[in-house]
Parts: C-alpha cells; structure tokens; sequence
C-alpha cells in the first residue's frame, strides 16, 4: 500500500498493479484512488471495467492494445478474474501492451507460481491487503466517527470492535448506523452500540475456538456465555 500511495502522489505509475487478500474495503479503496489518479473517473472513454471468471480474453487483449483517445493513458479494472488461479496467455498480452495502457487487478486469491502473478511482480506493483491490526483497527474507527465530528472513548472503541469483528466494510456499515442513531449528539456510547450494531457471532465461534486451542478457559467461556447471549447456538450455520 505504501508503494501505492507513493505512486498516486508523484503521478508516476507501473503498467499493472495487482491488489489481492482478503479485505475488500481495503481493496475497493486503493482500486478507487488508483482510478481516480490515473484517469480522473469511470465515466472516461478510456476506462475499461471486467468482473467474473468466465471471461473473453481476445476483446479484453483488444482493448489493452489500444491507444487512449485524447488522453496519456488508458486503465482497465479487472475483477475476480481467477487469472492468478488458472492457466492462461494473459501474461503475454501485459507484456507487450502499449506504454499507454495500465491494467489494474482485484482478486481475493492468487497462485504465486502463476504465469501472470509472476510477470505482474516483474513488470508492476503487487500490494496484498487483509486487513488491519487491532491498533489501526481503532484508528479506523475513530476517524470514520471524526468524519461526522462523533468522539468516543477507547474502552467503547474496542467494545466496539468486539462487537463487530475485523471486516472493514462492515465496521464501515456499523459506524454509518451509529451515526444515524445518535444524531446531534456528539458523543458515541456503549448504550448506543447495544442498541445499533449487530454482533457478528462467526468472529466469535473463531476467538472461542482459538481460546479452546490455548487453553485459556475463561476466556472461551466468557466468548461462549457472549454467544448465548445474542441467543445463537455457538457452532450453528
């Protein structure tokens, strides 16, 4: 991400970056500012977007061989493509596309031994994003909430992130319920997250599973009484 962030502010960019792991929002962010710094928004003639992994390769080669129409460059977005997980040509497409042309991938899984990851690591910028550490997981947090000028402790910070566990989108999701819940009001509460935010048992059964392995029994207990409480059975589907 640091290489990333470095490109967009010196406006100098490789010809193919490759955003992979499991943390969409971090993913969708970087895709974003990586659009809007190369051609300035999707409504461009010289933008191109693929989704799915059923994809005609022949026009998508055709469009990374063309030159941008009134412009110095040309981006396609590819997403969920599984090209990093299967066998294919693409890698001989990147290689000899115009100057011009930057091919930016999102994908959740790749193979490192992979044709394409393998040119994508010589030729471009490959970030992997799962997610944030708990420190920055507060920060996170606390900026969304300074965002619409809310102040919350750091006791209820992580009460709550116990609630909702370490997927960014829904922390995103969580915090916009808050700040429509609470209105005027400047101050985030523990009352206020009881009252909103949904409490999402799979991070639980995980933590309870990950105590059990270490033998720290009162801390798989409290998880377990934790999962009782939002009356779920603590390994239900």
């Amino acid at each position: 991400m640091k290489m990333i962030k470095e490109h967009i502010k010196s406006g100098e960019f490789k010809s193919v970056y490759l955003l992979f792991g499991s943390e969409d929002y971090l993913k969708k962010l970087y895709r974003d500012k990586l659009t809007t710094a190369i051609i300035g928004d999707k409504t461009s003639m010289n933008y191109s977007y693929y989704e799915g992994n059923d994809l005609n390769l022949i026009p998508i080669s055709e469009v990374v061989n063309t030159l941008p129409f009134f412009s110095d460059r040309r981006l396609i977005v590819i997403e969920n493509s599984k090209l990093f997980k299967s066998q294919n040509e693409f890698s001989s497409v990147l290689k000899d596309m115009p100057d011009s042309t930057i091919v930016v991938f999102v994908e959740n899984e790749v193979d490192k031994r992979n044709k394409l990851y393998k040119l994508v690591k010589d030729k471009g910028t490959i970030s992997e994003m799962n997610g944030l550490d708990e420190g920055n997981l507060r920060l996170f947090v606390v900026s969304l909430l300074e965002q619409s000028r809310k102040k919350v402790t750091s006791n209820t910070v992580n009460y709550f992130l116990d609630k909702t566990g370490s997927d960014m989108v829904n922390i995103q999701n969580e915090v916009e319920k808050l700040i429509a819940y609470t209105k005027d009001r400047s101050t985030i509460t523990t009352d206020d997250i009881d009252a909103v935010v949904t409490t999402q048992i799979t991070g639980k059964i995980f933590q309870m599973i990950d105590a059990i392995g270490s033998k720290k029994q009162k801390n798989a207990l409290d998880l377990y009484y934790d999962l009782l409480s939002v009356r779920e059975k603590p390994m239900s589907d």
